[in-house]
């Protein structure tokens, strides 16, 4: 063997048996503390276990931390010291948030203390990613000449992403306030149809075949209700979105019979656009426990309550309305969306404050 591998199987050797002392020293004083206690020995446990917590060439894992303030909240309680009982407890659920009491085995009195601290999670912060669907809602038909029948606006999808947040409203995680803001891409196509023929049989039209683009910066507010407790959490929800329009766009095309097209061509609608946006929203979804915090499918509905344009602006845009013979129609949007959402648990155990009757 050279020099070089034998200097590494070395720091390799020395590097490994370092690791091994230093659990090996925190487990040891885990042992020795039960142990004491035990016996009884409570005046002697604090020093133990501080010296062995504060220990820095003997690092404690998680568990044995755990167990080492377990110990010593015990210790505190029996020997009468309710401030630092207190103190210890919540340096306990601060180290472990997901620590659970077990009322068959742990003593009545670490039980009660246990149960005078918040221990729940206060919200859960996470991002979210989905795509929609959006169908304008015609409310006045505008059009710069007369269409014909089988003119229609049909749904696109388009993405969205952005930021979520639950809070639970009850500890048993029943109603629960959600929140979203999110970048919101809506889209949906236009195919508008003139009768071009003296005989009025649609032999010769024009068809205005277009794509309006809109992107939103969306903020969703629901109320959701778990139905069932359960691995796969179903709820329902309701609630109201409020938007701000960033930008609109519509990229058209006009394909003539017997004729030559109308080149495509890109028209901001910025100026014909209300610049906010009220909706009703109501959804369903799943939701489960993955690491620390959960996974969550939706699906929702949204209805627009408010018009995202008006009839002062349909004819606004010239270019559109001369070139390609575009109106501009009053609708409201509607969508309906799917996304999957993540969120991690986000905890600040503190003593319950007690009020006096």
């Amino acid at each position: 063997m050279s020099m070089k591998k034998l200097y590494l199987v070395i720091l390799i050797s020395i590097a490994a048996s370092g690791a091994y002392a230093q659990n090996s020293s925190c487990a040891q004083a885990v042992r020795l503390a039960q142990s004491v206690y035990d016996q009884g020995r409570l005046h002697e446990l604090e020093d133990i276990i501080n010296k062995a917590l504060n220990n820095p060439n003997a690092l404690c894992e998680q568990s044995e931390k755990v167990s080492l303030l377990k110990l010593l909240t015990l210790t505190y309680i029996y020997l009468e010291e309710p401030e630092k009982a207190d103190a210890t407890m919540l340096k306990l659920l601060q180290t472990d948030n997901y620590f659970q009491i077990n009322p068959a085995v742990d003593p009545a009195e670490f039980v009660a203390l246990y149960n005078t601290f918040r221990t729940n999670e206060i919200y859960r912060i996470g991002a979210t990613l989905g795509v929609n669907a959006t169908q304008p809602n015609v409310t006045n038909t505008v059009s710069a000449v007369e269409l014909a029948e089988g003119s229609k606006y049909r749904y696109a999808i388009a993405i969205l992403f952005g930021a979520s947040v639950d809070v639970p409203l009850d500890p048993t995680d029943k109603l629960t306030l959600h929140g979203e803001l999110l970048y919101s891409q809506k889209k949906f196509n236009l195919e508008l149809i003139t009768d071009r023929s003296l005989a009025g049989d649609g032999s010769i039209t024009n068809q205005f075949q277009g794509v309006e683009t809109q992107n939103w910066i969306s903020l969703p507010l629901s109320m959701e209700y778990k139905l069932a407790e359960k691995k796969f959490n179903p709820f329902v929800s309701g609630g109201v979105v409020v938007d701000y329009l960033l930008n609109s766009k519509i990229k058209s095309e006009v394909l003539r019979t017997n004729t030559t097209s109308i080149q495509e061509a890109t028209f901001n609608l910025n100026p014909q656009r209300v610049k906010t946006n009220i909706s009703l929203q109501a959804g369903a979804g799943v939701k489960f426990q993955m690491g620390g915090g959960y996974f969550i499918a939706r699906v929702w509905y949204t209805h627009g309550l408010t018009n995202v344009n008006s009839l002062e602006t349909s004819y606004a845009n010239e270019q559109a309305t001369w070139g390609q013979g575009y109106a501009d129609p009053v609708y409201k949007i509607s969508s309906l969306s799917l996304s999957g959402s993540y969120v991690i648990n986000m905890f600040n155990p503190k003593k319950r404050t007690i009020k006096a009757k």
